[in-house]
């Protein structure tokens, strides 16, 4: 019995378990297809494998409340126009570009002390990765509901239609919060009630841990608002005017008018989601602080100047 226990505690087997169980829940749920259940299935494994139960948690909330906030009002949102492809299910290509950076960071944390770096540097930049991906699409899925119009981030006194890329909206700014505050408040009880799960060696990187969340995951999730209207390929919709990815809106062709015709909604979410986990190591490393007097006194320094 105790040998039997002992395997099925193995990180590769009880990995594998678990990836098992909920990839079968997921796709008979409709939050993936074949592609993203295969790519979700390495991602967790690796998590599982390298970060543990904690970064494994953090990416299962990510997957869980991503793929209940695309399934919500479905319905709505895709007679809007505005609806995930593909009924919802994500494929491997969505799965990567929201998964990948968290996993490499997962795997930094697994790694990290042979070199002699801080996982906890490594724990941040997982962090900051796996909030900016969670903020962007609950912010992205929850914010077409917002009873207000959206805001174009590049310019906020115009407001644009729901969906438009770029666009911002107080639901989806709270749902990125939200998002932050959740993933900090994982890592955080894993840490008190889970001593060493948790890469946590001092009292300021405990109580650190929520702020990096919800900080990486505000500024995440406005930093690819910002990537998407400056970068992304973009098209006009004549009917409803929203700006969007889609070369068909509204049941018609849209009109390309500018943005890189080959950096779509999938390179915007990798250069986001490496900028929150660069965030998150600089955050987690504690050298916003050296960054914040830096700033100060130059901006003292050019104040006198």
């Amino acid at each position: 019995m105790d040998r039997v226990l002992e395997l099925l505690t193995h990180p590769v087997v009880s990995g594998l378990l678990v990836m098992t169980v909920i990839g079968v829940l997921a796709y008979k749920a409709g939050f993936l297809d074949i592609s993203g259940l295969i790519s979700a299935f390495i991602v967790g494994f690796t998590v599982w494998y390298t970060g543990g139960p904690p970064a494994f948690t953090i990416l299962l909330f990510f997957f869980l409340s991503s793929g209940v906030a695309t399934k919500f009002k479905y319905k709505a949102k895709a007679e809007r126009g505005l609806a995930q492809e593909g009924k919802g299910r994500r494929s491997f290509s969505n799965v990567l570009a929201s998964g990948l950076i968290p996993m490499i960071f997962s795997i930094g944390i697994y790694i990290s002390p042979s070199f002699g770096i801080d996982p906890f540097w490594m724990f941040g930049g997982f962090i900051g990765a796996a909030a900016t991906t969670s903020a962007d699409t609950l912010a992205s899925e929850i914010g077409v509901f917002s009873k207000s119009k959206p805001r174009l981030i590049t310019n906020l006194r115009r407001k644009v239609p729901p969906g438009t890329i770029g666009a911002v909206s107080l639901l989806g700014e709270a749902a990125a919060v939200a998002a932050g505050l959740a993933i900090g408040f994982i890592a955080f009880l894993f840490a008190v009630l889970a001593p060493g799960s948790v890469p946590v060696s001092n009292m300021t990187q405990l109580i650190f841990i929520v702020p990096l969340a919800v900080l990486t995951a505000f500024i995440g999730c406005n930093l690819d608002s910002l990537f998407g209207a400056v970068l992304q390929n973009r098209f006009v919709c004549e009917i409803c005017g929203c700006i969007t990815d889609k070369e068909f809106h509204c049941s018609y062709e849209t009109t390309y008018i500018g943005g890189f015709k080959a950096f779509s909604n999938i390179h915007v979410n990798l250069g986001s989601s490496s900028v929150g986990a660069t965030l998150g190591i600089v955050l987690g490393a504690g050298l916003f602080v050296w960054i914040l007097g830096g700033l100060f006194f130059w901006v003292l320094a050019s104040s006198g100047n």
